[in-house]
């Protein structure tokens, strides 16, 4: 790996593009969806989504066979304003734009950080945390009108003269060792296993927080602080310890304070922590494709999670569903069993 751009800055500009991506496609998405209705905009938010993470994991093996981050950097930088100044043609193709952008962003910016941060998470979680914030922000102003594009072209712009006046990472991975080139299939599944879970509990805790005035705002802030603060807490306490921990104080949190805007929050931050460490895992787990790694991670998971609600037409059952007393404690408790029988395996495998 990079180890020469151990004190690169990437991760916070990518951070900051990620960010103005995700604020971009939630404010598409919002209005277009106040200018439509829901059901009328139902097809270009399933459109978003499809491109927007399914898209990643093509991107992601495209990304490693070619193995040239600048042209994927500059194909991001690109599209991400592209997609903004369709606003003002079509709002429709602004948003099919801004879903490629997001797959662009999204692996691009993941593979960049896990080429000059190695074996540490603290940096992903300055990458990965601007991301949900962006997004529920954008929503939030969807009745921004014609300003807030130019505002958000005119910042990606600024950030993509940052990212290129540093030397951007070359494509690196070990020496392949053909006794190991499968060796990690089963940890990768489990860690595909446990951001599906992750990512399935959070969307549902953000269905119940519409029920809440602000209550998506502060889900997203602190998803947003429980990735950054994760992430580097991880790297000092370590891993195995770091999920435990979380998990089962997030357990508590979600079980007891479901009524409790605050309680849920802080629940949320603690299961959202995990995020940068499982990039990070993903990326070992994965060493010789660090760009699908990337798109495991970062999308994939997230549209396996989503399915099943998407599937859900009338969504006051999954409030209901949560408010069960035994939901979260029957999902927690299951999931906990697995990582107790899996857990040494998988971290032994990666970091061993």
């Amino acid at each position: 790996m990079n180890l020469s751009h151990n004190r690169s800055l990437q991760p916070v500009y990518w951070g900051l593009l990620h960010g103005i991506n995700d604020l971009a496609a939630g404010f598409l998405l919002a209005g277009y969806t106040l200018s439509h209705g829901y059901s009328d905009s139902f097809l270009f938010i399933s459109i978003y989504a499809i491109l927007g993470f399914g898209g990643q994991l093509p991107v992601g093996f495209w990304l490693d066979k070619q193995k040239d981050i600048a042209l994927f950097a500059k194909i991001s930088v690109s599209l991400l304003p592209l997609s903004l100044l369709f606003f003002f043609v079509s709002t429709e193709m602004a948003i099919i734009c801004s879903g490629v952008a997001s797959a662009f962003v999204h692996v691009t910016g993941g593979t960049i950080c896990l080429q000059v941060h190695e074996n540490k998470s603290g940096p992903l979680g300055l990458f990965t945390a601007p991301g949900v914030l962006g997004l529920t922000i954008g929503g939030l102003l969807g009745e921004a009108g014609y300003l807030l594009p130019l505002v958000l072209v005119l910042a990606a712009m600024l950030v993509t003269i940052t990212i290129f006046k540093q030397p951007l990472p070359v494509y690196q991975t070990p020496e392949k060792k053909e006794s190991e080139l499968d060796s990690h299939d089963l940890v990768m599944l489990l860690l595909l296993l446990f951001m599906c879970f992750r990512s399935f509990l959070f969307d549902v805790v953000n269905y119940v927080a519409e029920n809440y005035e602000d209550g998506l705002l502060y889900i997203g802030v602190s998803a947003f602080f429980g990735k950054i603060i994760g992430g580097f807490v991880a790297d000092r306490v370590g891993i195995r310890k770091f999920i435990y921990i979380t998990l089962l104080a997030a357990l508590v949190l979600l079980q007891f304070g479901k009524t409790n805007i605050y309680m849920l929050c802080t629940g949320i931050a603690l299961l959202q922590s995990s995020v940068p460490v499982t990039l990070l895992m993903m990326g070992r787990s994965l060493p010789f494709h660090p760009a699908t790694a990337t798109a495991f991670s970062l999308g994939t998971s997230v549209v396996l999670a989503g399915l099943p609600l998407f599937l859900v037409s009338d969504k006051r059952l999954i409030y209901d569903a949560f408010s069960v007393d035994w939901f979260t404690a029957l999902l927690f408790v299951a999931f906990l069993i697995v990582l107790a029988i899996t857990g040494n395996y998988v971290v032994r495998k990666i970091f061993l």
